[in-house]
């Protein structure tokens, strides 16, 4: 997971339409750099350098929200607390941040490891535009939807970072603003923060964003799908043999559920 990338093979893939996936438990040098390397070729191949530091960003907080979730697992189940109502989370919230930017009791990393708590990002690319999906692969996670319903809602209609910090009293430090910032340079960019999604189909949760190379013509996998129509440049039925036809149309059904999270 700490190998750095070539970006001759790197290149050679993307050129053949390949998809990009890099695992990481945290954030570390080496999976920054193999982002940075795979979406600089992605969208030079379609033209489209400008969009680097919104896609860039965007990615690294999308994984970071993912790991920051894995850690508050681990610091839940340390100190034996739960996590079954908004009031639990507010109390809980400061502490588990301090233990974040301190590291005085927990080695994060070190949990992270022994308890196979990695996220992967798959970055899947056309000509129409770059679908980046992170799936963190733990197999034991908080339930923070009523956490994450409640932070994208308020982040949606931000204008401005001091917005947040009114909204999370908990977070002085903004050690979990990055998401909402992420939304702010969406809206900024003339881009689409509503083709943000998370869910949470079964024990494992994700979060996607899809960036269009042309906002005004863009349909997304979501709107595909309501409207039963192909999923392409991202899912092509036509390629599915016979066989497994039956389970692909499950996969669509599933994906038309998982797909409401923040709606």
């Amino acid at each position: 997971m700490k190998e750095v990338l070539k970006e001759s093979d790197i290149e050679k893939g993307i050129i053949s339409g390949y998809k990009v996936g890099l695992n990481c438990y945290t954030p570390v040098t080496s999976y920054i750099k193999n982002l940075d390397i795979s979406l600089r070729i992605i969208l030079k191949v379609y033209d489209k350098m400008d969009l680097h530091p919104i896609i860039f960003g965007v990615t690294q907080e999308l994984v970071r929200f993912s790991t920051m979730s894995n850690k508050r697992f681990i610091f839940y189940k340390k100190y034996n607390l739960s996590l079954e109502s908004e009031e639990d989370f507010i109390k809980n919230e400061p502490n588990f941040l301090k233990s974040v930017t301190h590291h005085e009791d927990i080695n994060y990393r070190e949990e992270l490891i022994n308890n196979k708590m990695f996220v992967s990002t798959v970055i899947e690319h056309n000509e129409i535009g770059i679908n980046i999906k992170v799936h963190n692969m733990a197999e034991e996670q908080l339930n923070q939807e009523f956490y994450i319903r409640n932070y994208l809602k308020l982040a949606m209609n931000y204008t401005n970072v001091m917005e947040y910090f009114n909204d999370h009293p908990e977070d002085p430090q903004g050690r979990s603003l990055g998401l909402a910032l992420s939304i702010i340079i969406l809206k900024e960019a003339g881009l689409r923060p509503d083709l943000m999604r998370m869910g949470k189909p079964g024990t494992k949760s994700y979060s996607r964003i899809e960036i269009p190379f042309n906002v005004d013509t863009y349909k997304s996998i979501r709107d595909r799908i309501l409207n039963d129509e192909s999923i392409v440049p991202f899912e092509k039925p036509n390629l599915i043999p016979a066989q497994f036809k039956e389970q692909f149309e499950a996969r669509k059904r599933l994906l038309e559920g998982e797909l409401t999270l923040h709606d």
